[in-house]
């Protein structure tokens, strides 16, 4: 190659690798090719890369444009290919599997005896709790900001969100970055308690820093092929900052939907990096699994179970999330909760979900109440000239019944009023402008007794028959079935959709297996 030719090529191919560097280090781009991204920054290279040689050769550089042009086709078939065959249109079963559930028990993991431990405080509120608490260091508010981060994580067996301080602007990274950030903020979110931590070794990796002290970009430098979520702010035990960044890949094919293989666990204050299987992470470790794939798994299960066809057209048996979810801390561990409801009928939740946020563990319990969102409206509805907004709900084991707890605050985001709201009949609501108020409101003052959560025993009878006829109706915010059998058409059996869960999906004609108490069905069995 003469010395023109190798300045056209150092021109056409060494100037754009040059830019595709400065590109890859300011966008983070993985270098995988399960990343779409990448596919981009390929075949953006290869153009760019050709046309410069085509300027610089003119006619010669036709050979070129055709190779390149084949290589950009070949790899738009490529992706096409990937996509399509990592779809759930292909991988119903693999979608429908990618979560599965325990059955959960509802009166051991879930009985709460003190209202006075349910955790009311939210995000907003967290946020402006923390933002009070480093207004009162008046040195601070010129250099630092709180973080808008608040992970809720389980701490020390409480439910807590922490948040680190962070760099006003690029000058006050500049000239803080040196001694790095001093102090994070922990707020209680049972008792909205808030405290600023002096730490022994500040925090020199953080959302808030720029260049390679970026947290993202730290563990991008040493890990560039590996795929990771958005790294999220942790304490261990005993109080050392860390960000915990899920590792990824996809399932079923180099493009299709994302799971969790693992975790970089970073040391906040030195940048160590440790990778984590799944399986591995530490104990303290909480927010690995991002609630938005949580919940996108959850549909995925509901969804794909009998097949795509029947996801898209008779929709038998396909479930939902309550599209809204809270977190909740059992056992020191945290635990994402959010409702199941019919796709075809969605009166009422035919069950809900706790997925532990570090392993993925996930536990159903199949038991119908009304929606959150119907809890939700309905303490609004108690206090409707006031304008409150309702938080999305958590929902406790209390008096042996299901009950909602939920917050109602004003335009301002300031919590207000607390709420308690029956599950199975949403329109028992009692609010007070504290919990222990807002029970007392709700139980009429009335302390049960042990008795009244006994269940009382009664004969029941074996029938089988065929569904004559069957419709439904929302009974005291519980959808109740009733149905008649073939061959006895005078006798009309209820049925509330908690008996089964595969109830919302039973026709006429379908032979079922029956206990019932009078009319009353206690057992249902599809055969």
């Amino acid at each position: 190659m003469s010395l023109k030719k190798w300045h056209k090529a150092l021109i056409s191919y060494g100037f754009p690798i040059l830019v595709l560097l400065i590109v890859w280090y300011i966008t983070l781009i993985p270098l995988s090719f399960q990343s779409l991204g990448f596919w981009f920054c390929l075949f953006s290279y290869i153009a760019v890369s050709t046309v410069l040689w085509m300027i610089l050769n003119g006619r010669e550089g036709t050979k070129v444009f055709k190779f390149s042009s084949v290589l950009i086709a070949i790899g738009v078939v490529v992706i096409i290919i990937g996509s399509v065959g990592g779809s759930a249109i292909f991988r119903s079963k693999g979608y429908a599997n990618i979560l599965t559930y325990t059955e959960g028990n509802f009166e051991e993991d879930l009985t709460n005896k003190d209202p006075a431990n349910i955790p009311t405080i939210d995000r907003d509120m967290a946020e402006r709790l923390g933002s009070r608490k480093i207004g009162e260091v008046l040195n601070l508010v010129s250099q630092f900001d709180v973080s808008d981060e608040y992970t809720q994580i389980a701490y020390q067996g409480k439910s807590v969100r922490v948040s680190p301080l962070q760099y006003v602007g690029f000058f006050r990274w500049l000239t803080n970055r040196s001694e790095g950030i001093p102090h994070y903020i922990t707020v209680d979110m049972v008792s909205g308690e808030s405290e600023l931590v002096d730490l022994k070794d500040n925090i020199r990796y953080s959302h808030s820093g720029f260049f390679n002290d970026d947290i993202n970009r730290h563990i991008f430098l040493h890990y560039p092929t590996v795929l990771f979520e958005n790294p999220a702010f942790e304490l261990d035990e005993e109080g050392n900052p860390y960000y915990i960044a899920p590792i990824v890949k996809k399932r079923f094919s180099f493009l299709g939907p994302t799971d969790v293989v693992g975790a970089f666990v970073v040391d906040a204050t030195n940048g160590d990096i440790k990778r984590y299987d799944l399986k591995d992470i530490p104990d303290w470790v909480d927010r690995v699994y991002p609630a938005d794939m949580a919940m996108r798994h959850i549909n995925y299960n509901g969804m794909y179970q009998s097949g795509f066809l029947n996801s898209q057209i008779t929709k038998r048996g396909v479930i939902q999330n309550a599209e809204g979810y809270n977190y909740i801390v059992l056992n020191d561990d945290l635990y994402l909760y959010t409702g199941l409801t019919s796709v075809v009928s969605d009166e009422s939740n035919i069950g809900f979900t706790l997925i532990n946020s570090r392993t993925k563990e996930a536990k159903r319990y199949n038991l119908s109440t009304a929606t959150e969102w119907s809890a939700m409206e309905s303490a609004q509805g108690s206090v409707q000239e006031k304008g409150y907004i309702s938080t999305f709900p958590l929902l406790f084991r209390m008096e042996g019944k299901p009950v909602y707890q939920l917050s109602l605050k004003d335009e301002a985001g300031l919590i207000k009023l607390y709420a308690f709201v029956d599950a199975t009949n949403y329109q028992k609501v009692g609010i007070a402008n504290t919990l222990s108020a807002a029970w007392n409101n709700f139980t009429g003052g009335v302390v049960p007794s042990p008795e009244d959560e006994k269940d009382s025993s009664t004969e029941t009878t074996s029938i089988s028959g065929k569904i004559a006829t069957i419709a439904n109706a929302v009974v005291g915010g519980e959808t109740t079935y009733f149905f008649t059998l073939e061959g006895d058409d005078q006798s009309i059996y209820t049925a509330k959709v908690s008996i089964n869960k595969e109830l919302p999906f039973i026709q006429v004609g379908d032979l079922v297996k029956l206990e019932v108490s009078g009319n009353e069905v206690v057992s249902l069995i599809k055969e």
